[in-house]
């Protein structure tokens, strides 16, 4: 009885003595999807970034002013799905290392 209640109890453990815990491929699917989603912003942050790092002489105030309203919608709308992301992301991985040992 004894053994029974040690072999239920076992853990699968790594080379370091660290127990394996299970992950799905769910898991692994969602985490993709999120740094697909954050990926998706490069190119959009990159023309942003350009924008900014703009020291052409003479400067157009109109068309900056413009171009500056325009920058801001999208550095906002980028800014709020940033933080989403990064939460959710938080709160995956945050479930992930609270996951079950995988046992014998």
């Amino acid at each position: 009885m004894a053994n029974e209640e040690i072999k239920q109890e076992e853990v699968l453990l790594t080379k370091n003595n660290l127990p394996i815990k299970t992950i799905t491929k769910q898991d692994i699917d969602d985490l993709k999807m999120y740094l697909e989603e954050l990926t998706s912003w490069k190119q959009t942050l990159k023309l942003m970034n350009n924008f900014f790092d703009y020291d052409c002489l003479p400067l157009k105030k109109k068309k900056i002013i413009k171009e500056f309203h325009a920058q801001s919608k999208v550095f906002s709308i980028f800014y709020e799905n940033f933080v989403f992301t990064t939460t959710v992301l938080e709160d995956k991985l945050e479930k992930l290392e609270k996951k079950e040992k995988v046992k014998k």
